[in-house]
């Protein structure tokens, strides 16, 4: 039997862990990796990374000891979205804390320089700036000797019930890794709803259902109207069917949908559950979060600001 290959890697902006996820997924007889190192600023989003994974992560990433992370041969870091994403201000690299932490994910590539760096944003870093942010990204990438492969992946393409677009970014020293065209067929929300729940939301007091103009792709089939303003359809009150995949999870999204959107369900609608949402983003239902107070809408919260494990699983597949 072949030798096995052993791989360390970092976990940088940790998050309820959907890189150690994928990770673990794609370890095998011949192939392990192991996360050497994590950190997040959010102290919930650490305890829970311990709570799952038994390594406890540094805090913010500012006041890390470089010098003190293990040698690793792959860096990753989803790192911090709001500068850069459409529902926030769109301020790129002039947002003076969370737009800068990218410079210090490059001192830690200037210290331990990993064969493999592996980013992932959402897909508006791309044309911020009419694109020069981007620019500056990849510029100090290339200068660092990597050679620099990015796509913008919808994670509904890639076994999940869900569509999310985000830019994914990797760096490698050898030779440019090459994105495989993935297209699998679209994962309806129906295949992680838990029919045993009989919670559903209550509408008919306050909201009428309007009907959206069908169309067959659509996730969307009603709107919530309140019956006094005769206003409504904003992101928390709209009902979405199981038929297809769903809209992007939303740790900030508020109204009756708040985070997860609403659903057509048995002729009834409801909010998905943290079970559902967890399939929804690929890891396991018996992902543990006992840490968390007010459990259930701080689990969405995490949940909403997580990256798709589907979608690392496929591309650590060919790294």
């Amino acid at each position: 039997m072949s030798d096995v290959i052993k791989l360390k890697y970092i976990d940088l902006f940790c998050g309820l862990g959907a890189f150690h996820t994928a990770f673990s997924q794609c370890s095998s007889l011949t192939k392990k990796y192991e996360c050497v190192y994590a950190c997040d600023i959010d102290k919930n989003a650490r305890n829970l990374y311990n709570e799952n994974f038994n390594i406890k992560p540094d805090g913010d990433i500012n006041n890390i000891d470089i010098d003190k992370i293990p040698n690793f041969d792959i860096l990753c870091a989803g790192f911090p979205c709001q500068p850069f994403s459409i529902a926030g201000k769109g301020d790129g690299f002039k947002d003076k804390h969370k737009g800068n932490l990218f410079f210090k994910i490059l001192e830690i590539i200037d210290k331990h320089s990993p064969a493999i760096v592996f980013l992932e944003n959402v897909k508006n870093l791309h044309s911020i700036h009419k694109g020069e942010t981007f620019k500056v990204i990849i510029k100090n990438l290339k200068e660092r000797k990597y050679h620099i492969s990015y796509k913008i992946i919808d994670s509904r393409y890639y076994g999940s019930p869900q569509s999310r677009k985000r830019i994914y970014i990797i760096c490698t020293k050898n030779k440019p890794y090459i994105f495989e065209e993935i297209k699998k067929n679209i994962v309806p929300v129906s295949t992680i709803i838990d029919n045993t729940i009989s919670n559903f939301f209550a509408y008919e007091e306050k909201y009428e259902l309007e009907k959206c103009k069908s169309n067959r792709n659509s996730m969307m089939i009603y709107k919530l109207i309140n019956k006094k303003t005769k206003k409504g359809g904003r992101q928390g009150e709209r009902v979405y069917s199981i038929n297809t995949c769903g809209p992007t999870i939303c740790a900030q999204s508020g109204g009756p949908g708040a985070k997860t959107g609403l659903y057509f369900i048995n002729n009834k609608i409801r909010r998905l559950s943290v079970k559902e949402t967890l399939k929804m983003f690929g890891f396991n239902e018996n992902y543990k979060y006992n840490c968390l107070k007010n459990k259930n809408e701080r689990m969405l919260f995490h949940l909403g600001n997580s990256i798709v494990v589907n979608v690392l699983v496929e591309l650590i597949k060919t790294l």
